[in-house]
């Protein structure tokens, strides 16, 4: 872009309700707020001059900071149309910023929109949202506009990668409302997302019922509530819920394990493990201590624990299965 092109417009000159090149869900981040309070726009945006007021090709992020921080202008490259406005603002961003998939997903419908043929959008533009030059990886990014506007924010605010959510294209308002409410609340980090999406489409398919049926419970509705839970506790209260839920049988195991343990009474040093799948009956001890003491404690809990049977009764539960 050449130099003569840089100016200075006034902000109330931007046109801030034209959303075309804004590939971003974020807001405006508080770092770039404080940085334009103390030594403003160092980085003009570029508009498109042909018409006021003016459309913002790059820097929608930069013109909210300036509003915020009492500027009434702002520097701007002039670009002389609309025309490839979308592939400039991503190759000004390209070496800037790192895009979630759902937001590649909004810039690749926005390509299409713009009447950007697939094979030019897949061979020059996937490579400037960090996107291998796949047709599966495009067609299946594209599906993002099935997912509600709150969910995309969700999902993206998480950086949830695109084969955990792509179950979600094929559920309806309801569902995705229902998982909305439930990771909005819980806030987890990927693999749980994951875990639980995982969870709720089996029991889903198996009993014949709604994703948000399967969610929407009260138990669910009365652990999300609960104040005295932090967000973590939450999460693992729900999905031990559906844990059990979707393996009955592996429920009702854990269960006669946890009594035999209670019976066992062992130190609280003393650590049992075993597989929580139940595919393996091998089980394991460990022992922590720090003096001959503290060892023999231990040691003489498990003996007794012998003698009364109560190990053997473990054993029996973990070998059955």
């Amino acid at each position: 872009m050449e130099s003569e092109n840089l100016t200075t417009v006034l902000l109330s000159d931007i046109d801030r309700e034209n959303r075309l090149t804004n590939f971003s869900l974020d807001d405006c981040p508080e770092k770039l707020l404080d940085s334009v309070k103390e030594v403003g726009i160092r980085h003009p945006i570029s508009i498109c001059s042909d018409i006021k007021p003016y459309k913002i090709i790059s820097g929608h992020k930069r013109v909210s900071a300036a509003i915020k921080a009492g500027l009434t202008s702002i520097p701007a490259f002039l670009v002389a149309t609309m025309n490839d406005a979308l592939v400039l603002n991503l190759k000004e961003n390209f070496a800037l910023r790192h895009y979630s998939d759902i937001e590649k997903g909004c810039a690749l419908n926005k390509l299409v929109a713009e009447g950007i043929h697939e094979d030019t959008i897949i061979d020059l533009y996937m490579p400037l949202l960090e996107l291998e030059r796949s047709k599966k990886i495009f067609h299946n990014l594209l599906l993002v506009e099935k997912i509600s506007s709150g969910l995309q924010k969700l999902l993206h605010q998480s950086n949830i990668p695109l084969k955990t959510f792509q179950a979600l294209f094929a559920w309806n308002n309801d569902d995705q409302k229902a998982v909305e409410e439930f990771f909005a609340a819980t806030r987890p980090g990927a693999n749980k997302w994951r875990d639980l999406l995982e969870l709720v489409e089996e029991i889903a398919r198996r009993d014949s019922i709604s994703p948000a049926e399967v969610l929407l419970n009260e138990a669910t509705h009365k652990s999300l509530q609960d104040k005295d839970l932090s967000r973590p506790q939450k999460f693992d209260r729900v999905h031990q819920s559906l844990q059990q839920k979707r393996y009955p049988v592996l429920s009702d195991l854990k269960k006669q394990v946890a009594r035999a343990l209670d019976e066992m009474k062992l130190d609280d040093k003393t650590r049992f493990k075993y597989h929580e799948a139940f595919e393996s009956d091998e089980m394991k001890l460990e022992l922590k201590f720090r003096d001959e003491r503290e060892l023999s404690q231990q040691v003489e809990k498990i003996f007794q624990a012998l003698q009364s049977g109560s190990i053997e009764k473990l054993i029996k539960v973990i070998k059955a299965v």
